[in-house]
């Protein structure tokens, strides 16, 4: 079992019928979001706890928990062989090599599910995983994205092998990503901090591309990076 903290993540774990128990502080049940989250537990028989601040205080894991938080009993990880099989038409994955920072996660998250993202990939070493903090971040995107948590090695094989075409995001990319198809069943590969993509994963991809700078800066941190890919893929589905 693992937990979600926040007025807005603990709102989506309780639309989605998550959540098997909520905490919340005495003092906090008369605000407006905290109201309309029990009022939906309580309707679905969410069971909801009422219990001093200090009892937050002490469960939290992020230390930002708003008066309220939520036990989510799902399973937090899928496969990628589930993702695809319950696709009709084109797919959209995010695979993230080596993400360390939570806060990038939940951000990478939220976008997938506002742009229609079908599934995120995380390693099962090396990156981070979900988080109490990432979930906070997601402000609801972990509840509605699966998250696949493999080698993504063998998951890029899978996406291949059905395909999924491989699109690495990276600043020595050969092509603008605006000047590069990005429609069809697309996975966006996308590196950790720091480092972007390996040499191996870049071996990996169908075709690499770049985000331009023209500031001092060379490169975008992972949250932002996929937010202007997965929106130029929008853009490029749409039409415009």
């Amino acid at each position: 079992m693992s937990q979600v903290e926040g007025r807005n993540p603990v709102l989506e774990a309780v639309r989605g019928r998550l959540a098997d128990r909520v905490l919340v502080g005495e003092d906090s049940k008369n605000a407006r979001k905290i109201e309309e989250i029990v009022d939906l537990a309580q309707r679905a028989g969410i069971r909801v706890e009422f219990v001093p601040r200090r009892e937050l205080d002490r469960i939290s894991e992020t230390k930002h928990h708003q008066g309220v938080i939520a036990f989510i009993v799902r399973p937090s990880f899928t496969s990628i062989e589930e993702i695809l099989s319950g696709v009709e038409g084109d797919v959209c994955v995010v695979v993230l090599d080596r993400v360390q920072d939570p806060m990038n996660l939940g951000s990478v998250l939220r976008t997938a599910e506002a742009t229609g993202v079908n599934a995120i990939v995380v390693p099962r070493r090396g990156g981070v995983g979900l988080t109490s903090t990432v979930r906070r971040a997601a402000m609801g995107g972990d509840v509605y994205v699966p998250v696949v948590r493999e080698r993504p090695f063998r998951v890029l094989k899978s996406l291949r092998e059905e395909g999924v075409r491989v699109v690495g995001v990276d600043p020595g990319g050969g092509v603008d990503y605006y000047d590069e198809r990005l429609t069809g069943s697309v996975a966006f590969v996308l590196g950790g901090e720091g480092g972007g993509l390996s040499q191996q994963m870049l071996d990996k991809c169908d075709v690499v591309v770049r985000i331009p700078m023209s500031g001092r800066l060379d490169s975008l941190n992972v949250g932002v990076a996929a937010a202007v890919v997965l929106y130029e893929r929008v853009r490029q589905l749409s039409g415009s």
